[in-house]
């Protein structure tokens, strides 16, 4: 048996986690991430980790990369040079957009521009009707034409998207036939291949995110699995996607827009094992990096999944996990807005230069700095003690820029730093819980990331949540919930109906028709029948709305009384979303999806055995700053717990990968997967 290896790329660390696939014995390690390059930190991690541990290249059977390429690409708007061709009288889509406004009381919020300029946005004469019927032929010479004006303007990328290719999708295929002979080596995405859904703009938006951010990944995920083949990793590179299932890189690099969520969903899915191993069934996950928290919602073991997603405002209309995201991490810069308020973040300081106590040439004070100046982090000690932070430069930085300002002591500013990001934050876990019915004292929050452990009991404090768990690893936990995730392929077809008038047969049909590809490209990847799982669901409204609600459809050959409990279930599920149903409406399909997973084998961690040892020798004590002021605080090495170990706050619990604070009275054990969980006093309270 071999290893598995998964690499989670953040703004400020890559994080490296390896299991074995006998044993489940776990190692971890962290590097600082290469913004220039960042192939560049994941094989630094992947040495660094291979040579601690003692083991060859060609002993890793599997090797998945949650990538953040694709979302620094959008998040910046340093994408490739794209066109869209679109259908006659549909070039200023973008524009349009919907009518919903970015915050409906703000006279001065903008919508993004979009991402492709009007002068290389090209209509094209056709029309296919959404019956897929043709209406009016495709000008064949213009797009010729269109192809030459391409050249001539240096496009790199093109997305093609029709007003109805998701019905037929013929005139795209014909489109693209031709660009690849007047262009060679342009990259192209159509409608039809990414997206075969209804909704223009959605649509249009998806298809033009793709090809805008496509040179790029194509370029970033060739280079690393170059450079993983010269160091002889046997595992061709997999690519973890924001709907938490594995993708090929071949794939990642056709598809790139599936990518934009990479990292965050290995720690949607890192909750799920926690679940798993805890016996919780509702958890809310916070994954605080250098840069930003995740946030993401687990009920009854299964997070949140949606298929309209934002991205720096742009819509993203392909299945992801449902993960909020907040400028909030240990980077992000603390300042002073034109009102004499303090604020904290969106603005990071990153990888480079980094927080001021980092020494990489930061000015800026940030949330790292302010818990260096109160104690709880350990300037010694992070990353094992190989990389060491200056407490007096964070310290004037603090005094300059933000105490002297307010007539605050330096003490002070750094705890007003931490209470507005902990605001920011709790914020943010308000967004997938209490603004979408779900009240989180009736669930415990798991905090992982570098910084998550930091901050987790303050943020579960305000919100009435009765306990916080830690993972074993938790500043690895993304890159280690990407090895239990699954291949995954989605599929959608659109096809608008009422559920009274549509047969089993014909649903049926609809769903094989899917099921059929999505086993032919499970086979091209080497999986058997027997490793393949299709899901089915359908999106459903009353006739009249805009919006749908996802409900399972159950497999095999569907019946009448099948279709009646998909109803009744739709109904179920309307009533919870919106406090009322209406049985008398027509109820409709609109979207048919199937979820096409190939089944890796199962990660199996180890459990411990108990320990004698209640109470663990603390390493040191020093003086750490809580609520009311400094306390003499133990300070423990996590290491060396073991399954059945208590203690008692305050106390500090460091590792390689992240530190844990514990308030004074708060109780914390260690459970036999090595989580860590603390029990709050006075839980539900505060939602």
């Amino acid at each position: 048996m071999g290893f598995r290896l998964g690499v989670d790329t953040g703004g400020t660390f890559t994080d490296i986690g390896l299991i074995h696939e006998e044993t489940g014995a776990v190692a971890v390690t962290k590097v600082p991430s290469t913004p220039d390059n960042p192939a560049r930190a994941v094989v630094n991690g992947v040495i660094d980790i291979l040579g601690k541990e003692g083991i060859a290249p060609r002993d890793i059977d599997f090797f998945i990369h949650g990538t953040t390429v694709a979302t620094n690409a959008l998040l910046e708007l340093k994408g490739a040079r794209t066109a869209l061709i679109t259908t006659e009288g549909f070039q200023d889509v973008l524009h349009i957009g919907r009518q919903t406004r970015p915050s409906l009381y703000n006279f001065y919020a903008h919508r993004p521009k979009p991402i492709i300029p009007r002068h290389l946005r090209y209509e094209v004469p056709e029309r296919i009707l959404h019956t897929g019927k043709v209406w009016r032929e495709l000008d064949q010479d213009r797009v010729r034409e269109i192809a030459r004006d391409m050249k001539r303007k240096d496009v790199h990328a093109v997305a093609v998207c029709l007003l109805h290719a998701y019905a037929n999708p013929r005139h795209e295929q014909r489109i693209k036939e031709i660009l690849i002979e007047e262009l060679p080596g342009l990259f192209i995405t159509v409608s039809s291949e990414i997206l075969p859904e209804f909704r223009e703009y959605e649509r249009t938006s998806t298809v033009c995110i793709n090809a805008y951010v496509m040179p790029k990944v194509n370029k970033y995920v060739a280079d690393l699995a170059e450079q993983l083949h010269k160091l002889e990793v046997k595992s061709g590179l997999y690519i973890m996607q924001s709907n938490g299932g594995v993708i090929t890189a071949e794939t990642a690099r056709e598809s790139s827009a599936r990518t934009v969520l990479s990292g965050p969903a290995g720690g949607a899915l890192a909750g799920t094992f926690v679940c798993a191993q805890t016996g919780r069934d509702n958890l809310i996950t916070v994954d605080m990096g250098g840069t930003s928290l995740d946030i993401c919602l687990i009920a009854d073991q299964q997070p949140k999944y949606t298929t309209e997603s934002h991205i720096g405002g742009y819509p993203i209309k392909l299945p992801m996990i449902d993960i909020h995201t907040i400028g909030a991490g240990g980077g992000s810069i603390a300042w002073i807005d034109s009102g004499g308020a303090l604020r904290v973040g969106p603005e990071s300081a990153g990888a480079v230069p980094g927080p001021v106590c980092y020494c990489k040439g930061g000015q800026e004070p940030t949330v790292t700095d302010a818990n260096v100046v109160l104690g709880r982090l350990n300037p010694r000690y992070l990353l094992d003690g190989d990389f060491q932070l200056d407490v007096e430069k964070a310290y004037q930085a603090i005094e300059k820029k933000i105490a002297q300002p307010l007539g605050l002591t330096v003490i002070e500013a750094a705890a007003g730093i931490i209470k507005v990001v902990n605001a920011n934050m709790v914020r943010g876990i308000r967004v997938v819980s209490v603004e979408k019915g779900y009240d989180p004292r009736e669930f415990s929050l798991v905090a992982f990331g570098g910084a998550g452990p930091v901050h987790g009991v303050e943020m579960a404090e305000e919100l009435g949540m009765p306990e916080v768990i830690v993972p074993k690893n938790p500043g690895i936990n993304s890159a280690l919930g990407m090895l239990v995730a699954d291949v995954r392929h989605d599929y959608v077809r659109t096809h608008v109906k009422s559920m009274a008038e549509i047969t089993g047969a014909e649903l049926t049909d609809l769903f094989g028709e899917m099921e059929k590809q999505g086993s032919e490209q499970l086979a091209q990847e080497g999986f058997s029948p027997s490793d393949m799982v299709f899901l089915r669901s359908a999106d459903v409204r009353y006739r009249g709305q805009a919006y749908e609600i996802s409900i399972p459809v159950w497999g095999g050959t569907l019946t009448l009384d099948e279709i009646q409990r998909s109803k009744e279930h739709f109904h179920l599920e309307h009533e919870k979303a919106y406090g009322y149903r209406r049985e008398k409406e027509t109820v409709e399909m609109v979207n048919l999806r199937l979820v096409a997973l190939g089944k890796l084998p199962r990660m199996e961690l180890v459990k411990e055995q108990e320990s004698n040892q209640a109470i663990p020798e603390p390493v040191a004590c020093r003086e750490v700053y809580f609520s009311h002021g400094f306390l003499p605080t133990a300070v423990y090495n996590r290491k060396k717990f073991r399954y059945g170990v208590m203690l008692r706050g305050p106390a500090i619990v460091e590792q390689l990968d992240s530190t844990t604070v514990i308030f004074p009275d708060q109780d914390a054990t260690v459970d036999a997967f090595g989580n860590m969980i603390i029990k709050l006093k006075g839980g539900k309270k505060n939602a």
